[in-house]
């Protein structure tokens, strides 16, 4: 769920079969080399390869990097070196305390706006602290938009990048009718797509995959996240507030964050606050669908607006997805329905073991799987481009 990427290890090896990728595109398809060259310049400098990324820094210009407000968000912007316009893109986190300021987001933010793109990456509130909530979607809607209204954005459009949680996002706004026909691609690695099924993950341990209930092994974070997201959404109350604290207290590495919910005893909870903490108390995979059901009204529309599989059908741009295949957070049954479901939009999953949830390390331990995530990155960039 960290939205965040690993030094890259230097394997020269690894970088010559990339090298060789690109030679092969470049002869049979000369349209993608572009695409090929660039993708192979931002995971030099990403993963800092020795010589690769010195001669990527070379060739380019150094971008003209700002901090400060967009639609009233804290957002930095990246631009390219030079004057003109790009073709823009919002990069979304995923849940990480240090937000826009993560050293990786930095590198890969700069590393994109090197090879062409004008990228802005915001702090929607609550998302470094695992709380999503609407408030947490408003903002990043705010910043796509004005992302595709800004005087330097090549066409007035923008493409969604994201990672965990952040794909998420970017997927929601997509959605929005706004903006569906003003976002070029979502490109993503590891979303969810049905909050209400990763609450049911994080406190049973079982996910629904195509009507059937499957054991599924994650991370405890996933349960902190979840359980905080939950809470921030109930109306304000006193023991909203207290449950929030002590959530806020954990660490991402606690054991059992959902521990807490099973201390309490609900008949001392306000009405507003019992059901959820029922809800979070339980560990039946039976029981879940009959909690659930016993929330509020108000708070399960909540949790249908944050989800982007309800929303699919108004999904007009295409859609890369890349994921590990076994993710320690979101199974990939949760793009897999969002493919099912999106019939307006092209909604593409590489499974790569390349990836380690949001975290990609080449290595020619598996060349197939490093090409594939090749592949995945050089298709949304090409598409990115417009």
């Amino acid at each position: 769920m960290l939205g965040r990427f690993r030094r890259l290890r230097p394997l020269p090896a690894a970088v010559l079969a990339l090298l060789l990728a690109a030679l092969i595109s470049g002869i049979v398809y000369r349209s993608w080399i572009g695409a090929q060259t660039r993708t192979l310049g931002v995971l030099a400098l990403t993963g800092r390869v020795p010589v690769l990324a010195w001669a990527t820094r070379e060739l380019t210009d150094a971008p003209r990097v700002r901090d400060g407000l967009v639609a009233g968000v804290p957002t930095t912007v990246y631009r390219p070196g030079g004057g003109g316009r790009w073709p823009a893109l919002v990069f979304l986190n995923g849940v990480t305390a240090r937000g826009r300021h993560h050293p990786d987001v930095e590198r890969l933010a700069g590393a994109l706006a090197r090879v062409g793109f004008l990228v802005l990456v915001p702090d929607p509130p609550g998302l470094a602290q695992g709380e999503v909530t609407e408030r947490t979607l408003a903002a990043t809607i705010a910043v796509v938009r004005a992302a595709a209204e800004r005087p330097d954005a090549a066409g007035g459009r923008v493409g969604l990048v994201g990672v965990s949680v952040g794909a998420s996002l970017g997927l929601l706004a997509a959605e929005q009718p706004t903006l569906a026909d003003r976002v070029t691609l979502v490109a993503g690695i590891a979303p969810y797509t049905d909050l209400a099924n990763v609450a049911r993950l994080a406190t049973t341990g079982d996910t629904l995959e195509d009507g059937r209930l499957v054991p599924y092994a994650t991370k405890s974070f996933l349960q902190l996240v979840t359980a905080r997201s939950f809470v921030a959404a109930l109306p304000p109350s006193s023991d909203r507030s207290m449950l929030l604290a002590e959530l806020l207290r954990l660490h991402e590495g606690s054991p059992d964050p959902l521990a807490l919910f099973g201390r309490l005893q609900p008949d001392r909870i306000a009405p507003s606050v019992r059901a959820l903490v029922k809800l979070f108390a339980n560990r039946d995979p039976a029981s879940f669908d009959r909690l659930y059901a016993a929330l509020s009204p108000d708070l399960r529309a909540s949790i249908v607006r944050l989800s982007p599989l309800a929303g699919a059908d108004r999904l007009r741009a295409p859609v890369e997805i890349a994921s590990a295949p076994h993710d320690k957070y979101f199974p990939l049954a949760e793009t897999r329905a969002l493919a099912r479901a999106a019939r307006h939009s092209r909604v593409s999953l590489t499974v790569t073991s390349t990836l380690h949830h949001a975290v990609p390390s080449l290595s020619l331990s598996d060349i197939t799987d490093l090409f594939r995530f090749d592949g995945w990155a050089v298709r949304s960039i090409h598409a990115l481009r417009g």
